[in-house]
């Protein structure tokens, strides 16, 4: 039976040339994949880790995964993205969850391998407290976590998505919209080789957060900083 909860890990299949285009150059298309593929293993051992009475979870990929992980659990869905832009599929998503009887549900990338669980349980203690929906804020203008009660289209529909004005509209759509919009504590992603040295300084603070990332970033250490750089902002607890 289905929880009143559900996270979905909504993010592409790892494919040379098809993921995070944006590292290479300086990497080459392989090795940005394998950089994706690795963050998506790690973002999918958190998701399960996140399972608990009540609260299911659910990986939703744009297509095939050729290289699947063995011991996935069984309890976790598996389904497959509508095709249309990023924010029609991530719509679908979440309105066939809640037509299943899903109450609150958040979806997560796999850009974010590091994002503390902890702001994971504050959206869903917003939701659970009135917000129809909650972000939780990126640093490149974005957010890695988006969570609703309901329906709440406005949220999804003309967004200028990959752009640094997505969080600027959607607060906008919200307002106008009516929705009880709220926001946790920011978190940051990797979209450029800019955002390297960041994730290099959570995964060497916390190795049991992302340890896939973290294999796969000691064979990328040419694109690295050669002294870890520690982040000014303030580190929420995983």
């Amino acid at each position: 039976m289905d929880g009143v909860e559900r996270v979905i890990l909504f993010a592409k299949a790892p494919r040379s040339g098809g993921v995070k285009t944006r590292l290479a150059p300086p990497m080459t298309l392989d090795e940005a994949s394998s950089l994706h593929e690795a963050m998506l293993r790690d973002q999918l051992a958190f998701v399960a880790s996140l399972v608990q009475p009540g609260r299911t979870a659910e990986i939703c990929l744009d297509g095939p995964w050729t290289c699947e992980p063995d011991g996935i659990p069984a309890s976790i869905k598996r389904t497959v993205q509508t095709d249309g832009e990023l924010g029609h599929r991530m719509e679908a998503a979440f309105t066939r969850g809640h037509a299943a009887g899903v109450k609150r549900i958040a979806i997560v990338g796999s850009d974010a391998p590091t994002l503390p669980a902890s702001l994971v349980e504050d959206a869903f203690a917003r939701l659970r407290a009135g917000a129809d929906a909650v972000v939780t804020p990126a640093d490149d203008g974005g957010y890695v976590l988006i969570a609703t009660t309901g329906r709440c289209p406005a949220l999804f529909r003309d967004i200028p998505w990959g752009t640094g004005e997505v969080l600027t509209v959607t607060r906008r759509r919200a307002a106008d919209s009516g929705i009880a919009f709220e926001e946790t504590e920011p978190w940051h992603d990797v979209d450029t080789a800019s955002d390297l040295a960041t994730l290099l300084d959570d995964v060497e603070r916390h190795p049991g957060r992302a340890p896939a990332t973290a294999r796969v970033l000691d064979t990328l250490r040419l694109y690295l900083p050669q002294e870890p750089v520690v982040s000014s902002r303030s580190a929420a607890k995983f």
